[in-house]
């Protein structure tokens, strides 16, 4: 008889035990910043068009070749939903146009050379991230962390020289790259808030900005499952260096038009916050 009662109270203590461990857990768990529409998270397998602009021109540098296009636009774009503690991405492939290129190569300044139009990356995977260690409890912001949906390779630049000319020869741009998001003000080209964390604004907007800065982000926090992960981002490179990618982009929801089957930007509200 004795020896039941110590059983019985053996059983009920790893209970105890056990219940305050998954506690503990669930307790210490990370909300992902995740997409909403129309005040509904966008769940996993759900998705949703995009479309977006220049909002500002697109600067890629290097040591000593500086690429500028001022047109950006989504050839495919779509939100993908997610489940809670997971973070809300992107399918995109993008095509930027209207560019120039100078600086030097080989000893000699470029000149007479266009850069063969348009650039469309490779299919890109964009995910919600945040800055470094911005976990409950702490400051930080909300970004997005591209990367190509394979390999390594962005996109690849060719140039045609006229008569004379002098241009780079055949790259690939390879690597990663981390963009801010902020609001949109909208007042054409002024930025917006960065989108600060802990969320204490959860309103949705009918657009968004995503802006890569002069001085390249290198390290953000994933979360997953509800884990909060540091990682370092893989810079990107190109001509053989180092390379910088700055300027930003205006993101709206779009829908496809019946019709032409293209895509139409929409004014429904949405928003990346957690």
């Amino acid at each position: 008889m004795q020896s039941n009662r110590v059983r019985l109270m053996l059983v009920a203590l790893f209970g105890v035990l056990a219940l305050g461990a998954l506690t503990a857990a669930a307790a210490q768990a990370v909300e992902a910043p995740r997409w909403s529409i129309g005040g509904t998270d966008l769940a996993e397998g759900k998705t949703h068009y995009i479309s977006t602009k220049a909002y500002r021109p697109f600067v890629l540098r290097t040591g000593n070749i500086t690429l500028t296009c001022t047109v950006a636009k989504l050839k495919e774009g779509s939100l993908l939903g997610s489940s809670a503690g997971n973070p809300g991405k992107d399918n995109e492939v993008i095509e930027f146009s209207t560019c120039t290129i100078k600086g030097t190569v080989g000893g000699k300044t470029i000149e007479k050379c266009k850069p063969s139009e348009p650039i469309v990356t490779s299919a890109i995977t964009s995910e919600l991230v945040e800055t470094e260690k911005a976990v409950p409890g702490t400051s930080g912001s909300l970004l997005t962390l591209f990367a190509p949906a394979a390999g390594s390779v962005f996109t690849t630049f060719t140039f045609t020289p006229e008569t004379g000319g002098v241009c780079p020869s055949t790259t690939k741009v390879t690597g990663q790259v981390i963009g801010q998001v902020l609001t949109d003000p909208e007042k054409e080209p002024e930025l917006g808030k960065l989108v600060e964390l802990p969320n204490v604004n959860s309103a949705e907007a009918k657009s968004w900005l995503i802006n890569f800065p002069s001085t390249p982000i290198l390290k953000v926090t994933l979360i997953k499952g509800g884990v909060a992960t540091e990682v370092t981002d893989k810079q990107l490179e190109a001509f053989t260096e180092p390379a910088t990618l700055e300027g930003t982009a205006l993101v709206l929801l779009a829908k496809k038009n019946a019709t032409t089957g293209l895509l139409e930007s929409e004014e429904t509200k949405w928003s990346p916050l957690p």
